[in-house]
């Protein structure tokens, strides 16, 4: 019996989340439990019948799927031919600072800093590469990135003015991911007048940012972005409410304390703030979180259900769970939206390679994004001269071929969040590696299941939600 469910249950009530209609529904303790025997294989006559309602009313289906293939396969070179929508440039390898998690730190697999820069013939090759293949993407978007991407600031400088005077009639934006530290008057102005979207990494407080964030020297770093920063808010302060902000907590980073210090922080105020744990694909050694850490998040989490709720005011919320509120509103406006999978079809998770947001490295090297690792040959998915490898862009499309089975057999296949950067174990596409990850994506969706419910359960409408407002 091919029936595809994930039971499970909150305080107040039980429930099945169905993966071929991406539904949930609510059941009593009768039915919780003829649904578990089902699973289990004991099913009796009378759990049959319970099933057999449920079906009658397009629930709890056998499954049509037969085979692991992508939907957007058959689209991949039409995309890679026009539907391009973002480049990044690996500007450089090198960097002033030297983060103990950084992935060039030496704690990820064949990744370390280097001298290598992005010549700027190589900058215009990309620039010209993105426009050549976004003939049918009304937007696009420049990302520059690092290394630290300030150390080349003559050369972005130079490539600006070249796609302003090449490129008038195209709608470009412009990102840059920094460290903070290399702001100047003369690059400030430059990234206000270009209309940059500008991403500074910063850590929390001094004591837990200059922990990790350390010059080559080994100084802290802290006091250098603040000062920028301090600076930048008073000579242009409509620039700096563009700038958001990317904090990594990191293992033994105390999470309140870094959250204390955004709720009370006079220079960040309004500002986005995106919050990330360490990155967990390639790394050498396991990360782990100690139960501190987790305790905290969940206090904060907790504030954040009874803020939706009404009972907290926004302000004693932690800035760094925020927003996972508009996640949990995109994941319930996706319920529902499925009528029964395909015969063929693929676990969420992978964009379209080469396609959303690939990445040039310093030698003209393409990837899927800046979050793989350019030192693996499996992610090389073409070269700035000879354009884009259509089978590796397809393998890495298809990445869940890699675990057809378990994924064909998983109740979260909607809404896997594992894409390729999962399969690299640093020498080939695995699936083994990918199947480590398995767990945690469960353990995501489940707990966002489980805190729908408990919102509904308490009266929440997500209709007329305030979602941060």
């Amino acid at each position: 019996m091919n029936i595809i469910i994930k039971l499970f249950s909150t305080p107040k009530g039980k429930y099945a989340y169905d993966r071929e209609t991406n539904s949930i529904l609510s059941l009593n303790d009768d039915e919780f439990s003829a649904l578990q025997r089902i699973q289990d294989g004991n099913a009796t006559t009378d759990d049959l019948k319970v099933l057999e309602t449920f079906q009658r009313k397009g629930f709890c289906k056998e499954s049509s799927l037969r085979q692991i293939l992508h939907p957007h396969e058959k689209f991949l070179e039409f995309h890679l031919d026009s539907k391009m929508e973002k480049i990044t440039l690996q500007v450089t390898q090198n960097c002033n600072l030297r983060c103990a998690y950084c992935a060039y730190s030496g704690m990820y697999h064949q990744r370390s800093h280097t001298d290598k820069v992005m010549s700027y013939e190589t900058m215009k090759k990309s620039a010209d590469f993105l426009m050549h293949h976004a003939t049918n993407s009304r937007k696009v978007d420049i990302g520059f990135y690092g290394g630290e991407p300030l150390l080349e600031f003559e050369r972005i400088k130079s490539l600006v003015d070249y796609i302003k005077q090449t490129y008038p009639y195209k709608d470009i934006s412009y990102t840059i991911t920094t460290n903070g530290t290399l702001f100047t008057e003369e690059v400030i102005n430059f990234l206000s007048d270009s209309g940059f979207n500008v991403n500074v990494s910063i850590d929390g407080p001094k004591e837990i940012h200059d922990k990790n964030r350390v010059f080559i020297n080994g100084s802290g770093s802290f006091d250098s972005i603040m000062s920028s920063l301090r600076d930048i808010k008073r000579r242009n302060p409509e620039f700096f409410k563009k700038i958001s902000f990317s904090t990594v907590i990191a293992p033994g980073s105390d999470f309140k304390c870094v959250d204390d210090f955004y709720s009370a922080n006079e220079v960040i105020e309004d500002n986005f703030l995106f919050t990330t744990t360490v990155n967990e694909f390639g790394n050498i050694e396991e990360i782990q979180y100690d139960e501190k850490y987790f305790i905290s998040y969940n206090i904060q989490r907790t504030k954040m259900l009874l803020y939706l709720l009404g009972m907290v005011e926004k302000d004693q919320v932690s800035k760094l769970v925020l927003r996972e509120i508009a996640e949990i509103n995109r994941f319930y406006k996706n319920l529902g939206t499925t009528n029964g999978l395909r015969y063929d079809a693929h676990p969420g998770g992978p964009c379209i390679p080469g396609a959303k947001r690939t990445m040039v490295d310093a030698e003209g090297y393409l990837y899927p994004c800046e979050r793989v690792s350019e030192s693996s040959n499996e992610m090389r998915i073409g070269h700035i001269d000879s354009g884009f490898d259509l089978n590796k862009a397809k393998q890495i499309l298809n990445i869940g071929q890699l675990t057809q089975g378990e994924c064909m057999a998983c109740w979260n296949f909607v809404h896997c969040s594992l894409c390729a950067a999962a399969a690299d174990d640093g020498r080939k596409l695995s699936g083994k590696s990918r199947l480590n990850y398995c767990e945690g994506a469960m353990n995501t969706t489940l707990t966002i299941l489980k805190t729908i419910c408990l919102l509904k359960e308490n009266s929440f409408n997500f209709e007329e939600a305030r979602y941060g407002k």
